[in-house]
C-alpha cells in the first residue's frame, strides 16, 4: 500500500487540520476581540479629541493648539484624517489643510451635527474600500460648540493588526508541528490490526455476510472487530428481509388492477406496471430520445389538464381525465401525485383507471334528468292553468271542493318549484358544462334580487344586510341570474332547514386578496361533522330526525358548489350543532 495513503498519514494530517482550524477559530475570535477593541478605543480617542479641542474653541478660538490636537491624533494607530468643526459646520482644523474654512455639505456631516453623541457612520470610499466616520459633539456646559471627527478605513485597521497576526501565526506554525509529531508516533502502533478488519469488509461488499473477524485484543480496535461481526449477522438478517419485501411490492404494483406509473422530476418513466400499459397501450420500447415518457405512454389520449403543466406546476396532487376517441371510446381517470417535499421533487405517481362506463352512466343521467323535468313542464303547466280557471268559479264549489283546490294549488305551485330547480340544476351538473353570461354585477344588486325570489313563507324568519357596506365593496364579473339562484338557495337552506321560531339569516361579505367573500349565517341546529363532505353532493340531505326539513331534492347546495366552480371560486362551511351555520362562497376580483 502508498505509505502516503496510511492511516498514520491521514491522521496526522487531520490533525494538523484540526489544529489549525482551532487555531484559526481562536485567530478569527481573536482578531474580532482586537478589532472591537480597537474600535471602542478610536470612540474614546473621539471622545478625548472632543474634550481636548473644547479648550481650544471655547471660551475663545485658539487656531494654533486646534491645529495640534489633530496632527498628534493622527499619529495614533489606524486614525486616516481628523477635523473639528464649529457649530454651524465651518471647518477650523483639518488633518488636510485645504479643508480648513469650508463648509460641508455632505450627508455624513449633516448626520454628525445633528447627533446628540458618539455617532459612527460606515461608508464606501470611490475605490470601494470599508471606511468608518466617528463624531463626537464638542460641549461646554448644555450647549454645543462644535464638533470633533475622526476617520479611519478597512487598510488602516489592518495594519493596526498586523502585528497580532504575525504572532498567531508562529503560535499556528509550532503547534501543528508538534500535533503532527505526536501523531505519528501514536498512531503507528494502533492500527497494525486494522488490515484484517479491511478485508472482511471487502467480503460483506461482495455480499458474504457470513464472515467474521478473529479478535483478541480489548482495546478500541477489539471492540471494533466484536461490533462489526455483530453488523455483519443483523445485516444478514437485515438484507433477507429487505429482498422479501422488494418482492412482495413488486408483486403489489405490477399485480394492481389500477395502472401506475412511477416518473422522475422530468417526466421519464421509471417504472410501469401491465395494467397502465394496457390501458395506455404505450410500447415496451424506450422512446425516441432514450427512456419512455409519461408524454409518449398517453400520446393516444387528449389529456386534461395537459401533462406539460402537471410536470411543471407545485400542487401536491392534480386530477387528471385521459380522453381518447378512436378506435373505441375510452375515458380514464386518474391522480398525478407529486412525491418528495416541495423543496426535493422526487418524481411524481400517476394512477390511471378505466371509468369510461362511469363516464356514459354521468352522461346518461344527466340527459334524463334533463328530459324528465322538460316532460313534466307541460302537463304540470296545463294542471295549473285549469286550477285557475276552476279557481275563478270559487262560488259555484262546495266548502270541501275550495279546500280540495287550495290544497291541490300548493302541492302543484310545490311541484312547479321542483322542476324550475331541476331544470336549473340539468344546466348545471358540472362546472365545465356551464355557460356563463358574463356582466358587471354588484353585490347589493344580487343579495336584492336573491331576496325578491324568496318568496315561500317563513314564519318568524328575519334576513338581515349591511346595505351600505354592501355599496362599498368591488363590482365584479359574473352571470347575474346564476349567481342570484346561488344566493337565493343558500338563503333558502338557512331559512327552511331551522326549526327555531325567531329564525334569522345574515348576509355578510368581505374584499380580501383579490376575491370577494360572501357568508349567509343562520341561527338554526347546525351541521354535524360527520356530514359536511356530503352536503355539497346532488340529491343529498340530513336526515329528517335532525333538521325537521321540508320535502326537498337536496340540489341546492350542488348547484351552488358548480356555479361557484365554473366562476373560477370555492364554496365552504362552518358550523357548530346547536350554535348555526356559515356557507360562504369566494369569487374572484379579476
Amino acid at each position: 500500500m502508498n505509505p502516503l495513503r496510511s492511516m498514520t498519514v491521514k491522521l496526522s494530517v487531520l490533525t494538523c487540520l484540526f489544529v489549525l482550524g482551532v487555531i484559526g477559530l481562536m485567530s478569527r475570535r481573536l482578531l474580532q476581540r482586537t478589532e472591537q477593541g480597537l474600535f471602542t478605543e478610536m470612540k474614546v480617542r473621539a471622545e478625548f479629541f472632543a474634550r481636548s479641542s473644547r479648550e481650544s474653541i471655547f471660551p475663545k478660538l485658539d487656531p494654533f493648539n486646534l491645529h495640534f490636537n489633530v496632527k498628534e491624533l493622527l499619529k495614533e494607530k489606524a486614525v486616516t484624517y481628523a477635523a473639528v468643526l464649529d457649530s454651524s459646520g465651518k471647518v477650523l482644523s483639518h488633518s488636510d489643510a485645504s479643508q480648513i474654512g469650508e463648509h460641508p455639505a455632505d450627508a455624513r456631516t449633516a448626520a454628525a451635527l445633528a447627533a446628540e453623541g458618539l455617532l459612527l457612520q460606515p461608508y464606501r470610499t470611490a475605490s470601494g474600500e470599508a471606511a468608518y466616520d466617528l463624531s463626537a459633539p464638542i460641549i461646554v456646559g448644555t450647549r454645543r460648540v462644535g464638533t470633533a471627527r475622526l476617520g479611519f478605513d478597512n487598510s488602516s485597521v489592518q495594519e493596526a493588526l498586523r502585528q497580532p497576526k504575525r504572532q498567531i501565526l508562529v503560535i499556528a506554525a509550532g503547534s501543528t508541528a508538534l500535533a503532527v509529531l505526536g501523531t505519528v508516533l501514536i498512531v503507528g502502533w494502533m492500527i497494525r490490526p486494522l488490515p484484517r478488519l479491511a478485508e472482511a469488509v471487502r467480503e460483506v461488499g461482495r455480499g458474504n455476510f457470513d464472515v467474521q473477524v478473529e479478535v483478541t485484543s480489548r482495546d478500541e480496535i477489539g471492540v471494533v472487530g466484536r461490533a462489526f461481526n455483530e453488523m455483519a449477522v443483523a445485516n444478514k438478517l437485515l438484507f433477507a428481509a429487505i429482498k422479501e419485501e422488494k418482492e412482495k411490492l413488486e408483486r403489489i404494483f405490477h399485480d394492481t388492477q389500477e395502472g401506475v406509473v412511477l416518473t422522475d422530476p422530468k417526466g421519464r418513466v421509471l417504472l410501469i406496471n401491465a395494467a397502465a400499459r394496457a390501458l395506455l397501450g404505450c410500447p415496451d420500447k424506450p422512446g425516441a430520445k432514450g427512456a419512455l415518457t409519461v408524454a409518449e405512454a398517453a400520446a393516444a389520449f387528449e389529456v386534461t389538464p395537459p401533462l406539460a403543466e402537471v410536470l411543471k406546476g407545485a400542487d401536491r396532487a392534480v386530477t387528471l381525465e385521459l380522453r381518447r376517441a378512436k378506435p373505441k371510446l375510452l375515458i380514464l381517470d386518474g391522480v398525478a401525485d407529486r412525491l418528495g417535499d416541495p423543496g426535493d421533487h422526487a418524481g411524481f405517481l400517476f394512477i390511471i383507471r378505466d371509468a369510461t362506463l362511469e363516464k356514459r352512466g354521468e352522461t346518461l343521467a344527466r340527459n334524463l334528468l334533463s328530459l324528465v323535468s322538460h316532460k313534466l313542464r307541460t302537463p304540470l303547466a296545463v294542471a295549473l292553468g285549469f286550477l285557475e280557471l276552476m279557481e275563478s268559479d270559487r262560488e259555484n264549489l262546495t266548502d270541501f271542493q275550495k279546500q280540495a283546490l287550495k290544497k291541490i294549488q300548493q302541492e302543484d305551485e310545490h311541484l312547479r318549484a321542483l322542476v324550475e330547480k331541476l331544470l336549473t340544476f340539468s344546466a348545471a351538473q358540472s362546472p365545465e358544462t356551464i355557460v356563463l353570461e358574463r356582466a358587471e354585477l354588484s353585490l347589493p344588486d344580487v343579495t336584492a334580487a336573491a331576496l325578491k325570489s324568496l318568496k315561500q313563507p317563513f314564519p318568524g324568519a328575519a334576513v338581515s344586510w349591511p346595505k351600505e357596506e354592501f355599496a362599498k365593496l368591488p363590482r365584479f364579473e359574473g352571470d347575474p341570474l346564476l349567481l342570484k339562484e346561488v344566493l337565493f338557495n343558500l338563503l333558502e337552506n338557512a331559512l327552511k332547514f331551522n326549526r327555531r321560531e325567531d329564525k334569522k339569516a345574515k348576509i355578510a361579505a368581505i374584499a380580501k386578496d383579490g376575491r370577494l367573500r360572501v357568508s349567509v349565517l343562520d341561527n338554526g341546529p347546525g351541521v354535524p361533522s360527520e356530514e359536511r363532505p356530503k352536503l355539497f353532493r346532488k340529491f343529498y340531505q340530513i336526515d329528517e330526525d335532525f333538521t325537521g326539513q321540508i320535502p326537498g331534492m337536496g340540489l341546492g347546495l350542488a348547484f351552488v358548489k358548480n356555479v361557484v366552480a365554473a366562476h373560477g371560486g370555492e364554496v365552504g362551511l362552518d358550523s357548530e350543532v346547536g350554535k348555526g351555520s356559515e356557507f360562504w362562497f369566494t369569487l374572484p376580483l379579476k
